[in-house]
């Protein structure tokens, strides 16, 4: 007989297979403090060909293609999508916006925006039915019918505007469909959320996921700590590296 599997290697097993057959991940962090660290681990590394789909509710599309390891400058319509909602407006809101220019600069051998096949940008938050046809449309598009387990990610960048603007039955069915749709295609998606998942509406959002992860920085660095929902498995803090 074996010896029994330790807590570790039953955390890195079962994460792996999520991998495999394709996961979302809500990464529950402070946007000023590790997000971009957790953003990059989870879209992946240089060492394998990655694809990307991006919808971005806060974050600059070229901060966020930064990201990347293929760089910000790498926009091929093969392997990347994004739809920006950085400049949407919430139309049951009453509050007003002004308009945050953060749509991607041109790259010197680029396109005009309207024949950029990998950007989408919408003006409104609450249609959710078109912003989800519009991430849909770009994760087939850009996984195809070739890619390996774990080669495409997806990332939302920030969950918490749409807790105000859209009513929490249509968000959960919202990320119900991406969080699906990513799995469809094998894909590793994550969310990120500065709200606590004890609280409604995330803690009934939070089931959708396959995995929560926490990251908290301090002096120390970048830590975190998941918490696998099948399995029940959930690791101490340990380093973001």
């Amino acid at each position: 007989m074996g010896a029994p599997e330790t807590e570790s290697a039953a955390f890195s097993r079962e994460l792996a297979a999520l991998k495999r057959r394709g996961c979302a991940v809500l990464v529950v962090d402070d946007r000023a403090h590790g997000s971009s660290a957790a953003c990059e681990r989870l879209l992946g590394g240089d060492d394998l060909e990655r694809r990307h789909v991006f919808l971005t509710t806060a974050t600059p599309v070229d901060d966020l293609l930064g990201r990347r390891a293929a760089g910000a400058h790498d926009r091929d319509p093969a392997t990347l999508g994004v739809v920006d909602a950085t400049d949407a407006v919430p139309t049951r809101s009453a509050a007003a916006a002004s308009p945050s220019t953060t749509a991607p600069t041109p790259a010197a051998s680029e396109p005009a925006t309207a024949a950029r096949r990998w950007y989408d940008a919408v003006e409104t938050l609450d249609d959710l039915a078109g912003l989800y046809a519009l991430v849909e449309d770009h994760v087939r598009r850009v996984a195809g019918d070739d890619t390996d387990p774990g080669e495409l990610r997806f990332c939302l960048d920030a969950l918490d505007p749409f807790l105000d603007a859209v009513d929490h039955e249509a968000l959960f069915r919202f990320v119900h469909l991406l969080t699906s749709t990513v799995r469809d295609v094998d894909g590793m998606g994550h969310v990120h959320t500065a709200s606590d998942p004890r609280n409604d509406p995330l803690a009934t959002l939070e089931p959708l996921f396959d995995a929560t992860v926490r990251v908290d920085a301090g002096p120390d660095g970048v830590r975190q700590r998941w918490t696998l929902t099948d399995s029940g498995i959930e690791t101490d803090w340990f380093p973001l590296d």
